[in-house]
Protein backbone atom coordinates (compact mmCIF):
# COMPACT_ATOMS: atom_id res chain seq x y z
CA UNK A 1 0.00 0.00 0.00
CA UNK A 2 1.16 3.57 -0.51
CA UNK A 3 2.32 5.74 2.36
CA UNK A 4 -0.55 8.17 1.82
CA UNK A 5 -3.18 5.41 1.72
CA UNK A 6 -1.89 3.94 4.97
CA UNK A 7 -2.21 7.24 6.81
CA UNK A 8 -5.70 7.86 5.47
CA UNK A 9 -6.89 4.36 6.27
CA UNK A 10 -5.32 4.41 9.75
CA UNK A 11 -6.87 7.81 10.49
CA UNK A 12 -10.36 6.64 9.53
CA UNK A 13 -10.12 3.46 11.59
CA UNK A 14 -8.87 5.44 14.59
CA UNK A 15 -11.47 8.22 14.42
CA UNK A 16 -14.21 5.64 14.00
CA UNK A 17 -12.99 3.73 17.05
CA UNK A 18 -12.73 6.76 19.35
CA UNK A 19 -15.84 8.50 18.00
CA UNK A 20 -14.68 12.06 18.64
CA UNK A 21 -12.50 14.76 17.02
CA UNK A 22 -8.77 14.32 17.63
CA UNK A 23 -5.53 16.11 16.87
CA UNK A 24 -3.13 14.67 14.31
CA UNK A 25 -0.76 13.70 17.13
CA UNK A 26 -3.51 11.82 18.97
CA UNK A 27 -4.67 10.09 15.78
CA UNK A 28 -1.13 8.97 14.97
CA UNK A 29 -0.41 7.78 18.53
CA UNK A 30 -3.62 5.76 18.74
CA UNK A 31 -3.18 4.28 15.24
CA UNK A 32 0.43 3.41 15.98
CA UNK A 33 -0.53 1.63 19.21
CA UNK A 34 -3.28 -0.25 17.36
CA UNK A 35 -0.69 -1.56 14.89
CA UNK A 36 -2.16 0.09 11.80
CA UNK A 37 1.10 1.09 10.07
CA UNK A 38 3.28 -1.11 7.88
CA UNK A 39 6.85 -2.09 8.76
CA UNK A 40 8.42 -0.12 5.94
CA UNK A 41 7.47 3.37 7.10
CA UNK A 42 10.27 5.50 8.55
CA UNK A 43 10.68 9.14 9.50
CA UNK A 44 11.13 11.55 12.39
CA UNK A 45 7.86 13.52 12.39
CA UNK A 46 4.94 11.11 11.88
CA UNK A 47 2.46 13.46 13.58
CA UNK A 48 3.21 16.15 11.00
CA UNK A 49 2.90 13.58 8.22
CA UNK A 50 -0.53 12.58 9.54
CA UNK A 51 -1.58 16.23 9.67
CA UNK A 52 -0.30 16.83 6.15
CA UNK A 53 -2.09 13.79 4.70
CA UNK A 54 -5.42 14.71 6.30
CA UNK A 55 -5.14 18.36 5.30
CA UNK A 56 -4.27 17.39 1.71
CA UNK A 57 -7.21 14.98 1.57
CA UNK A 58 -9.63 17.70 2.70
CA UNK A 59 -8.16 20.24 0.27
CA UNK A 60 -8.12 17.86 -2.69
CA UNK A 61 -11.56 16.30 -2.23
CA UNK A 62 -13.47 19.20 -0.69
CA UNK A 63 -17.02 18.20 0.27
CA UNK A 64 -16.30 14.68 -0.92
CA UNK A 65 -13.52 14.18 1.61
CA UNK A 66 -14.37 11.72 4.35
CA UNK A 67 -12.59 14.05 6.82
CA UNK A 68 -13.49 17.44 8.23
CA UNK A 69 -11.86 19.87 10.60
CA UNK A 70 -13.81 20.66 13.77
CA UNK A 71 -11.29 23.23 15.02
CA UNK A 72 -7.76 24.31 14.08
CA UNK A 73 -5.61 21.19 14.18
CA UNK A 74 -8.50 18.82 15.02
CA UNK A 75 -9.98 16.27 12.60
CA UNK A 76 -13.06 14.07 12.48
CA UNK A 77 -15.04 11.88 10.11
CA UNK A 78 -17.56 13.77 8.02
CA UNK A 79 -20.19 11.06 8.48
CA UNK A 80 -19.97 11.29 12.28
CA UNK A 81 -19.67 15.05 12.68
CA UNK A 82 -22.77 16.97 13.75
CA UNK A 83 -23.52 19.13 10.72
CA UNK A 84 -26.68 19.22 8.61
CA UNK A 85 -24.92 19.55 5.26
CA UNK A 86 -22.23 16.89 5.61
CA UNK A 87 -21.76 14.69 2.58
CA UNK A 88 -21.99 10.94 3.30
CA UNK A 89 -18.71 9.80 1.80
CA UNK A 90 -18.32 6.09 0.92
CA UNK A 91 -16.43 3.93 3.41
CA UNK A 92 -12.71 3.64 2.89
CA UNK A 93 -11.80 -0.02 2.58
CA UNK A 94 -8.54 -1.55 3.73
CA UNK A 95 -5.91 -1.35 0.98
CA UNK A 96 -4.89 -4.61 -0.65
CA UNK A 97 -1.92 -6.50 0.70
CA UNK A 98 0.41 -9.17 -0.61
CA UNK A 99 1.43 -10.38 2.86
CA UNK A 100 -0.20 -13.51 4.30
CA UNK A 101 0.61 -14.02 7.98
CA UNK A 102 0.31 -17.16 10.09
CA UNK A 103 -2.59 -17.09 12.56
CA UNK A 104 -4.64 -19.41 14.72
CA UNK A 105 -8.21 -18.94 16.08
CA UNK A 106 -8.05 -17.27 19.47
CA UNK A 107 -10.64 -19.61 20.98
CA UNK A 108 -9.10 -22.79 19.53
CA UNK A 109 -7.23 -23.77 22.68
CA UNK A 110 -9.55 -22.49 25.38
CA UNK A 111 -7.97 -21.48 28.69
CA UNK A 112 -4.40 -22.28 27.71
CA UNK A 113 -3.88 -18.59 26.83
CA UNK A 114 -5.22 -17.28 30.14
CA UNK A 115 -1.75 -16.20 31.36
CA UNK A 116 -0.26 -12.72 31.03
CA UNK A 117 3.43 -12.38 30.24
CA UNK A 118 6.20 -14.85 29.40
CA UNK A 119 5.61 -18.57 30.00
CA UNK A 120 8.78 -20.64 30.31
CA UNK A 121 6.90 -23.94 30.68
CA UNK A 122 5.68 -23.68 27.13
CA UNK A 123 6.00 -27.21 25.76
CA UNK A 124 2.35 -28.34 25.96
CA UNK A 125 1.10 -25.03 24.56
CA UNK A 126 3.68 -25.16 21.77
CA UNK A 127 2.46 -28.59 20.71
CA UNK A 128 -1.21 -27.50 20.86
CA UNK A 129 -0.55 -24.49 18.68
CA UNK A 130 2.13 -25.44 16.19
CA UNK A 131 2.02 -29.21 15.82
CA UNK A 132 -1.75 -29.66 15.63
CA UNK A 133 -2.47 -28.11 12.24
CA UNK A 134 -4.68 -25.28 13.59
CA UNK A 135 -2.49 -22.53 12.13
CA UNK A 136 -3.54 -20.98 8.83
CA UNK A 137 -2.78 -17.99 6.61
CA UNK A 138 -4.66 -14.66 6.66
CA UNK A 139 -4.03 -11.33 4.88
CA UNK A 140 -2.27 -9.06 7.33
CA UNK A 141 -4.60 -6.08 6.93
CA UNK A 142 -7.51 -8.38 7.72
CA UNK A 143 -5.72 -9.92 10.70
CA UNK A 144 -4.89 -6.48 12.14
CA UNK A 145 -8.59 -5.55 12.39
CA UNK A 146 -9.81 -8.53 14.42
CA UNK A 147 -9.05 -10.14 17.76
CA UNK A 148 -10.63 -13.42 16.67
CA UNK A 149 -7.18 -14.61 15.59
CA UNK A 150 -3.71 -14.47 17.09
CA UNK A 151 -0.86 -13.67 14.68
CA UNK A 152 2.32 -15.65 15.32
CA UNK A 153 5.50 -13.64 15.95
CA UNK A 154 9.07 -14.96 16.02
CA UNK A 155 10.79 -12.88 18.73
CA UNK A 156 14.51 -13.62 18.62
CA UNK A 157 17.03 -12.81 21.35
CA UNK A 158 20.59 -12.65 19.97
CA UNK A 159 23.05 -13.73 22.65
CA UNK A 160 26.79 -13.90 22.99
CA UNK A 161 27.33 -15.76 26.22
CA UNK A 162 25.67 -13.67 28.95
CA UNK A 163 25.30 -10.61 26.71
CA UNK A 164 22.21 -9.64 24.71
CA UNK A 165 22.26 -7.67 21.47
CA UNK A 166 20.15 -4.57 22.05
CA UNK A 167 18.99 -1.80 19.75
CA UNK A 168 16.46 0.97 19.38
CA UNK A 169 13.88 1.01 16.63
CA UNK A 170 13.31 4.26 14.78
CA UNK A 171 10.41 6.21 16.22
CA UNK A 172 8.49 6.01 12.97
CA UNK A 173 7.77 2.58 11.60
CA UNK A 174 4.91 0.11 11.55
CA UNK A 175 6.15 -1.77 14.59
CA UNK A 176 3.67 -1.45 17.42
CA UNK A 177 4.16 0.73 20.46
CA UNK A 178 5.44 -2.28 22.40
CA UNK A 179 8.55 -1.99 20.16
CA UNK A 180 8.51 1.73 19.25
CA UNK A 181 11.05 4.31 20.29
CA UNK A 182 12.43 2.19 23.16
CA UNK A 183 15.35 -0.12 23.59
CA UNK A 184 14.69 -3.68 22.57
CA UNK A 185 16.40 -7.08 22.60
CA UNK A 186 13.92 -8.89 20.37
CA UNK A 187 14.49 -9.17 16.63
CA UNK A 188 12.06 -10.74 14.19
CA UNK A 189 8.46 -10.29 13.18
CA UNK A 190 5.47 -12.08 11.72
CA UNK A 191 5.66 -15.70 10.66
CA UNK A 192 4.40 -15.59 7.08
CA UNK A 193 3.08 -18.00 4.50
CA UNK A 194 6.51 -17.96 2.82
CA UNK A 195 8.11 -19.46 5.94
CA UNK A 196 6.22 -22.75 5.55
CA UNK A 197 7.96 -25.67 3.92
CA UNK A 198 8.15 -29.46 4.14
CA UNK A 199 10.80 -28.96 6.83
CA UNK A 200 8.61 -26.72 9.02
CA UNK A 201 5.58 -28.92 9.59
CA UNK A 202 6.42 -29.27 13.28
CA UNK A 203 6.68 -25.57 14.09
CA UNK A 204 4.45 -23.72 11.56
CA UNK A 205 7.57 -22.11 10.05
CA UNK A 206 8.66 -20.35 13.27
CA UNK A 207 12.36 -21.24 13.14
CA UNK A 208 12.46 -20.44 9.43
CA UNK A 209 10.91 -17.04 10.17
CA UNK A 210 13.48 -16.46 12.92
CA UNK A 211 16.33 -17.25 10.51
CA UNK A 212 14.86 -15.06 7.77
CA UNK A 213 14.22 -12.08 10.04
CA UNK A 214 17.71 -12.17 11.55
CA UNK A 215 19.21 -12.30 8.06
CA UNK A 216 17.19 -9.21 7.10
CA UNK A 217 17.58 -7.12 10.25
CA UNK A 218 21.31 -7.75 10.76
CA UNK A 219 24.29 -8.06 8.42
CA UNK A 220 25.39 -11.49 9.53
CA UNK A 221 28.81 -13.14 9.18
CA UNK A 222 28.90 -15.94 6.62
CA UNK A 223 29.29 -18.51 9.38
CA UNK A 224 26.02 -17.42 10.98
CA UNK A 225 24.16 -17.38 7.69
CA UNK A 226 25.16 -21.00 7.18
CA UNK A 227 24.22 -21.94 10.74
CA UNK A 228 20.78 -20.31 10.42
CA UNK A 229 20.07 -22.23 7.22
CA UNK A 230 20.35 -25.35 9.38
CA UNK A 231 18.51 -23.66 12.29
CA UNK A 232 21.66 -24.25 14.32
CA UNK A 233 22.03 -22.18 17.51
CA UNK A 234 18.29 -21.47 17.74
CA UNK A 235 16.43 -22.50 20.90
CA UNK A 236 12.80 -21.87 21.83
CA UNK A 237 12.84 -20.24 25.29
CA UNK A 238 9.18 -19.45 25.95
CA UNK A 239 5.92 -17.97 24.73
CA UNK A 240 4.65 -14.43 25.33
CA UNK A 241 0.90 -13.88 25.62
CA UNK A 242 0.15 -10.20 26.12
CA UNK A 243 -3.54 -9.34 26.46
CA UNK A 244 -2.79 -5.89 27.91
CA UNK A 245 -3.27 -4.02 24.62
CA UNK A 246 -5.20 -4.38 21.39
CA UNK A 247 -1.92 -5.08 19.58
CA UNK A 248 -0.94 -7.70 22.14
CA UNK A 249 -4.33 -9.40 21.93
CA UNK A 250 -3.81 -9.88 18.20
CA UNK A 251 -0.36 -11.46 18.54
CA UNK A 252 1.43 -14.31 20.26
CA UNK A 253 5.22 -14.35 20.36
CA UNK A 254 7.49 -17.37 20.40
CA UNK A 255 10.68 -16.29 22.19
CA UNK A 256 13.77 -17.82 20.55
CA UNK A 257 17.38 -17.50 21.69
CA UNK A 258 20.14 -17.47 19.10
CA UNK A 259 23.71 -18.00 20.34
CA UNK A 260 25.99 -16.41 17.76
CA UNK A 261 29.09 -17.96 16.24
CA UNK A 262 32.58 -17.09 17.42
CA UNK A 263 33.18 -14.91 14.36
CA UNK A 264 35.11 -11.77 15.53
CA UNK A 265 32.83 -9.48 13.51
CA UNK A 266 30.31 -9.87 16.33
CA UNK A 267 32.53 -7.46 18.28
CA UNK A 268 30.91 -4.71 16.20
CA UNK A 269 27.50 -5.93 14.94
CA UNK A 270 26.06 -4.19 11.88
CA UNK A 271 22.38 -3.47 11.24
CA UNK A 272 20.60 -4.62 8.11
CA UNK A 273 17.57 -2.30 8.32
CA UNK A 274 17.53 1.48 8.72
CA UNK A 275 14.89 1.39 11.47
CA UNK A 276 17.38 -0.34 13.79
CA UNK A 277 19.63 2.13 15.62
CA UNK A 278 22.02 2.17 18.60
CA UNK A 279 23.01 -1.46 18.06
CA UNK A 280 25.18 -2.69 20.97
CA UNK A 281 25.75 -5.51 23.46
CA UNK A 282 24.31 -5.27 26.97
CA UNK A 283 25.13 -7.58 29.83
CA UNK A 284 26.80 -8.04 33.22
CA UNK A 285 29.24 -5.16 32.76
CA UNK A 286 26.46 -2.55 32.96
CA UNK A 287 23.41 -2.37 35.22
CA UNK A 288 20.22 -2.13 33.17
CA UNK A 289 17.12 -0.06 33.87
CA UNK A 290 13.99 -1.85 32.73
CA UNK A 291 12.22 1.38 31.83
CA UNK A 292 14.69 1.84 28.96
CA UNK A 293 13.18 -1.22 27.23
CA UNK A 294 9.87 -2.10 25.62
CA UNK A 295 7.52 -4.45 27.47
CA UNK A 296 8.37 -7.73 25.77
CA UNK A 297 12.08 -7.11 26.36
CA UNK A 298 11.29 -6.38 30.01
CA UNK A 299 9.51 -9.72 30.29
CA UNK A 300 12.50 -11.53 28.77
CA UNK A 301 15.02 -9.82 31.04
CA UNK A 302 12.95 -10.47 34.16
CA UNK A 303 12.48 -14.16 33.33
CA UNK A 304 15.70 -15.11 31.55
CA UNK A 305 18.34 -12.76 33.03
CA UNK A 306 17.02 -11.26 36.29
CA UNK A 307 20.56 -10.75 37.56
CA UNK A 308 21.12 -8.07 34.89
CA UNK A 309 18.27 -5.69 35.65
CA UNK A 310 17.46 -2.99 38.14
CA UNK A 311 13.81 -3.21 39.19
CA UNK A 312 13.45 -0.46 41.80
CA UNK A 313 11.02 2.34 40.87
CA UNK A 314 12.72 5.04 38.85
CA UNK A 315 11.82 8.60 38.02
CA UNK A 316 12.54 10.35 34.72
CA UNK A 317 12.05 14.11 34.79
CA UNK A 318 11.64 15.60 31.32
CA UNK A 319 10.96 19.20 32.38
CA UNK A 320 11.81 20.55 35.83
CA UNK A 321 10.50 24.11 35.58
CA UNK A 322 6.76 23.21 35.82
CA UNK A 323 7.33 21.59 39.23
CA UNK A 324 8.45 24.78 40.95
CA UNK A 325 5.72 25.77 43.47
CA UNK A 326 3.14 27.10 43.53
CA UNK A 327 1.64 24.45 41.27
CA UNK A 328 -1.25 22.04 40.78
CA UNK A 329 0.38 18.66 40.22
CA UNK A 330 -1.67 16.19 38.16
CA UNK A 331 -0.83 12.56 39.02
CA UNK A 332 -2.01 10.35 36.16
CA UNK A 333 -1.78 6.67 35.35
CA UNK A 334 -3.78 3.67 34.23
CA UNK A 335 -5.63 1.48 36.70
CA UNK A 336 -3.18 -0.66 38.67
CA UNK A 337 -0.19 1.58 37.99
CA UNK A 338 0.19 2.65 41.63
CA UNK A 339 -0.99 6.20 40.85
CA UNK A 340 -3.30 6.39 43.88
CA UNK A 341 -0.56 5.14 46.20
CA UNK A 342 1.84 7.77 44.84
CA UNK A 343 -0.79 10.49 45.32
CA UNK A 344 -1.43 9.34 48.90
CA UNK A 345 2.31 9.35 49.66
CA UNK A 346 2.63 12.90 48.29
CA UNK A 347 -0.40 13.90 50.36
CA UNK A 348 1.40 12.70 53.49
CA UNK A 349 4.45 14.70 52.41
CA UNK A 350 2.57 17.98 52.35
CA UNK A 351 0.48 18.10 49.17
CA UNK A 352 -3.19 19.06 49.43
CA UNK A 353 -5.06 16.44 47.41
CA UNK A 354 -8.05 16.59 45.08
CA UNK A 355 -9.50 13.28 43.89
CA UNK A 356 -10.94 13.77 40.41
CA UNK A 357 -13.23 10.76 40.88
CA UNK A 358 -14.80 12.39 43.92
CA UNK A 359 -15.28 15.61 41.94
CA UNK A 360 -17.01 13.67 39.15
CA UNK A 361 -19.21 11.91 41.72
CA UNK A 362 -20.30 15.27 43.12
CA UNK A 363 -21.06 16.61 39.65
CA UNK A 364 -23.10 13.46 38.97
CA UNK A 365 -24.68 13.63 42.45
CA UNK A 366 -23.92 10.00 43.17
CA UNK A 367 -21.64 8.05 45.57
CA UNK A 368 -17.95 7.81 44.77
CA UNK A 369 -16.72 4.66 43.04
CA UNK A 370 -16.21 1.41 44.97
CA UNK A 371 -14.74 -1.84 43.61
CA UNK A 372 -18.18 -3.44 43.40
CA UNK A 373 -19.67 -0.51 41.47
CA UNK A 374 -16.65 0.56 39.40
CA UNK A 375 -17.97 -0.47 35.97
CA UNK A 376 -21.30 1.27 36.60
CA UNK A 377 -19.53 4.42 37.80
CA UNK A 378 -17.16 4.35 34.82
CA UNK A 379 -20.12 4.21 32.42
CA UNK A 380 -21.77 7.20 34.11
CA UNK A 381 -18.49 9.14 34.18
CA UNK A 382 -17.92 8.46 30.48
CA UNK A 383 -21.40 9.71 29.59
CA UNK A 384 -20.66 12.90 31.54
CA UNK A 385 -17.20 13.51 30.08
CA UNK A 386 -18.43 12.75 26.53
CA UNK A 387 -21.30 15.23 26.84
CA UNK A 388 -20.90 18.76 25.43
CA UNK A 389 -18.85 20.79 27.88
CA UNK A 390 -18.11 17.78 30.11
CA UNK A 391 -14.29 18.15 30.25
CA UNK A 392 -14.61 21.90 30.77
CA UNK A 393 -17.11 21.47 33.65
CA UNK A 394 -14.82 18.97 35.36
CA UNK A 395 -11.77 21.21 34.90
CA UNK A 396 -13.67 24.19 36.32
CA UNK A 397 -14.72 22.17 39.38
CA UNK A 398 -11.14 20.98 39.97
CA UNK A 399 -9.75 24.49 39.54
CA UNK A 400 -12.32 25.89 41.97
CA UNK A 401 -11.38 23.23 44.52
CA UNK A 402 -7.70 24.15 44.12
CA UNK A 403 -8.53 27.80 44.75
CA UNK A 404 -10.43 26.82 47.91
CA UNK A 405 -7.42 24.92 49.23
CA UNK A 406 -5.19 27.94 48.63
CA UNK A 407 -2.02 25.87 49.00
CA UNK A 408 1.28 26.22 47.15
CA UNK A 409 1.33 22.47 46.46
CA UNK A 410 -1.92 20.90 45.30
CA UNK A 411 -2.19 17.55 43.58
CA UNK A 412 -5.02 16.22 41.44
CA UNK A 413 -5.37 12.45 41.47
CA UNK A 414 -6.77 10.77 38.38
CA UNK A 415 -7.56 13.06 35.44
CA UNK A 416 -8.38 10.70 32.57
CA UNK A 417 -8.79 12.79 29.41
CA UNK A 418 -6.36 15.13 27.62
CA UNK A 419 -9.26 17.56 27.09
CA UNK A 420 -9.79 17.91 30.85
CA UNK A 421 -6.06 18.52 31.38
CA UNK A 422 -6.02 21.13 28.60
CA UNK A 423 -9.00 22.99 30.07
CA UNK A 424 -7.46 22.91 33.55
CA UNK A 425 -4.23 24.38 32.25
CA UNK A 426 -6.09 27.13 30.41
CA UNK A 427 -8.04 27.97 33.57
CA UNK A 428 -4.89 28.17 35.68
CA UNK A 429 -3.33 30.63 33.24
CA UNK A 430 0.33 31.17 34.06
CA UNK A 431 0.11 29.09 37.21
CA UNK A 432 1.94 25.82 36.74
CA UNK A 433 0.10 22.53 36.11
CA UNK A 434 2.81 19.84 35.83
CA UNK A 435 1.96 16.27 34.87
CA UNK A 436 3.43 13.24 36.67
CA UNK A 437 2.62 9.98 34.88
CA UNK A 438 2.89 6.73 36.86
CA UNK A 439 3.63 3.77 34.57
CA UNK A 440 3.58 0.07 35.39
CA UNK A 441 4.11 -3.06 33.33
CA UNK A 442 0.76 -4.75 32.58
CA UNK A 443 1.49 -7.83 34.70
CA UNK A 444 2.54 -5.59 37.61
CA UNK A 445 -0.63 -3.51 37.18
CA UNK A 446 -2.77 -6.65 37.20
CA UNK A 447 -1.15 -7.80 40.47
CA UNK A 448 -1.56 -4.30 41.92
CA UNK A 449 -5.25 -4.26 41.03
CA UNK A 450 -5.94 -7.64 42.57
CA UNK A 451 -4.07 -6.77 45.77
CA UNK A 452 -5.94 -3.49 46.18
CA UNK A 453 -9.45 -4.25 44.97
CA UNK A 454 -10.47 -7.72 43.79
CA UNK A 455 -8.11 -10.55 44.72
CA UNK A 456 -9.96 -13.05 42.53
CA UNK A 457 -10.27 -10.80 39.48
CA UNK A 458 -9.37 -12.50 36.21
CA UNK A 459 -7.22 -10.80 33.58
CA UNK A 460 -10.37 -10.29 31.50
CA UNK A 461 -12.12 -8.56 34.42
CA UNK A 462 -9.11 -6.35 35.03
CA UNK A 463 -8.92 -5.37 31.36
CA UNK A 464 -12.67 -4.61 31.28
CA UNK A 465 -12.07 -2.05 34.02
CA UNK A 466 -8.75 -0.69 32.72
CA UNK A 467 -9.90 -0.42 29.11
CA UNK A 468 -13.39 0.95 29.70
CA UNK A 469 -14.24 3.96 27.48
CA UNK A 470 -13.68 6.52 30.25
CA UNK A 471 -10.12 5.18 30.81
CA UNK A 472 -9.22 4.82 27.13
CA UNK A 473 -7.35 8.10 26.65
CA UNK A 474 -5.11 8.02 29.73
CA UNK A 475 -2.06 6.63 27.90
CA UNK A 476 -2.25 9.48 25.36
CA UNK A 477 -1.05 11.81 28.12
CA UNK A 478 2.19 9.87 28.64
CA UNK A 479 3.85 11.83 25.85
CA UNK A 480 2.82 15.11 27.53
CA UNK A 481 4.18 14.13 30.96
CA UNK A 482 6.74 16.39 32.62
CA UNK A 483 7.95 13.39 34.65
CA UNK A 484 7.36 9.64 34.51
CA UNK A 485 7.58 7.35 37.55
CA UNK A 486 8.13 3.70 36.55
CA UNK A 487 6.72 1.22 39.06
CA UNK A 488 8.06 -2.34 38.84
CA UNK A 489 7.11 -3.58 42.31
CA UNK A 490 4.17 -4.24 44.59
CA UNK A 491 2.44 -1.68 46.79
CA UNK A 492 4.63 -1.99 49.86
CA UNK A 493 7.85 -1.90 47.88
CA UNK A 494 6.68 1.10 45.86
CA UNK A 495 5.94 3.23 48.92
CA UNK A 496 9.15 2.17 50.66
CA UNK A 497 11.25 2.82 47.58
CA UNK A 498 9.77 6.28 47.04
CA UNK A 499 11.61 7.51 50.12
CA UNK A 500 14.89 6.48 48.50
CA UNK A 501 14.17 8.20 45.17
CA UNK A 502 15.26 11.77 44.47
CA UNK A 503 11.50 12.20 44.20
CA UNK A 504 10.63 15.22 46.27
CA UNK A 505 13.82 17.06 45.34
CA UNK A 506 13.18 16.44 41.64
CA UNK A 507 9.66 17.80 41.86
CA UNK A 508 10.55 21.06 43.57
Amino acid sequence: MSRSSEFIWAAEETLRKFGRPMSARQIYSAARDAGLFSDSLQGKTPEQTMKSKLSTHILRHGDLSKFVRTAPGRFYLRELALHDEIYEAPRWGPPPTQEIVTVFPRDAIGGELSFQGLALDYEDLYVSLFKSGICAGLPRTQAELTEDYKQVIAYVLVRRGSNFLAYRRGVYNRTADMLRGADCIGFGGHVSEDDHSLLSTDDAGILEAASRELSEELKLPEADLERLKRHEGLRVAGIINDDSSSVGRRHLAVVIEYQVSDDPSWDSPVRGEESITKLRWVGPDAELNLDDFEYWSQLCFRALAPELVRVLPSLKVRRRAPFRPPHVLCVIGQIGSGKTEVAQALNRLGYQAINSGEVVAQLLKRPHVKPSTRLEFQAAAHSFIASPGGPERLAMAISARADELGADRVLVDGIRQPATLAHLRSLRGRRRVPLLYVAAAPDTAYSFYRARELRRASMEEFLAVRDSPVEREIYLMLEEADAVLYNWLGKGQLIDAMTDLPFINDLH
